[in-house]
């Protein structure tokens, strides 16, 4: 799925001045980078959850206004996820509140059948109208063969009901995967969801295309991790992944 829109790159300062409407950017090294994707599995998650709410902030470079300013949200024919099967959107308007510079979607995803077999996407663009202009389009990011562009005006959410392995620890995706696996072992959904429960991780960070755990991090999760299994394992309690065995880290964590 895929949507082409001009490519222009910005300052985000730039258009402090008029009222812009984007969705939210993060702030990395004082610089702002439209983040422009977000992807949710229930794979990872207890079986008996059937529903979660997505948030995708949206926001305006100008100051606040004394009345509330509609904006216009359209979601993109090309979307894969069904409403009412795999989302619904619990938003009764699309306003930016008097006093106020956001709003947020709150995009419910629904654990459909449909998630089991693929992963899905919705997506979502704004356009200007009377409230708002969309002149703050497109950002470029990185430099040489690192360079890709990253929207302002679009954003794209990707559903699955899939346990596969974040790309930090997938070598078909990333050259960190090899770390990953030293200390941590071979992926499993098992192993994964323990990591999750055991150090109050989050799940759209951790699965997100552009994360990578810090060398700090992966060490912590690891010997954290260990210790745990070896502690249950000595009052008979052995954790077992999802082949049946008892888990095992990985080479580097012996």
């Amino acid at each position: 799925m895929s949507l082409f829109i001009s490519c222009k790159k910005t300052d985000l300062a730039t258009y402090t001045g008029e009222n812009n409407i984007y969705f939210n950017n993060k702030l990395s090294n004082q610089t702002y980078i439209p983040v422009d994707y977000g992807i949710y599995s229930f794979g990872y998650v207890d079986p008996k959850i059937r529903e979660t709410v997505f948030p995708v902030i949206v926001m305006t470079t100008g100051g606040t206004s004394e009345k509330d300013r509609p904006y216009k949200l359209v979601i993109d024919p090309a979307s894969t996820l069904v409403k009412g099967r795999d989302y619904t959107i619990e938003n009764k308007s699309f306003t930016i509140k008097a006093g106020q510079v956001s709003d947020t979607l709150q995009v419910k995803l629904l654990r459909s059948t449909e998630l089991k077999k693929e992963s899905l996407g919705l997506l979502f663009k704004l356009e200007p109208n009377e409230n708002f202009s969309t002149s703050m389009n497109s950002q470029e990011i990185g430099t040489g063969n690192n360079k890709y562009t990253s929207y302002f005006t679009q954003f794209t959410l990707e559903a699955n009901d899939i346990p596969g392995a974040p790309d930090f620890w997938d070598p078909a995706k990333s050259n960190y995967a090899s770390l990953t696996i030293a200390y941590l072992g071979q992926f499993s959904g098992t192993k994964f969801k323990l990591l999750i429960e055991r150090f109050g991780l989050n799940l759209e960070e951790l699965t997100s295309p552009s994360y990578i755990p810090s060398a700090s991090g992966i060490l912590a999760w690891t010997f954290g991790l260990k210790s745990y299994l070896d502690e249950q394992a000595a009052t008979g309690n052995p954790i077992l992944d999802d082949n049946g065995k008892p888990m095992e880290l990985g080479v580097y964590a012996q």
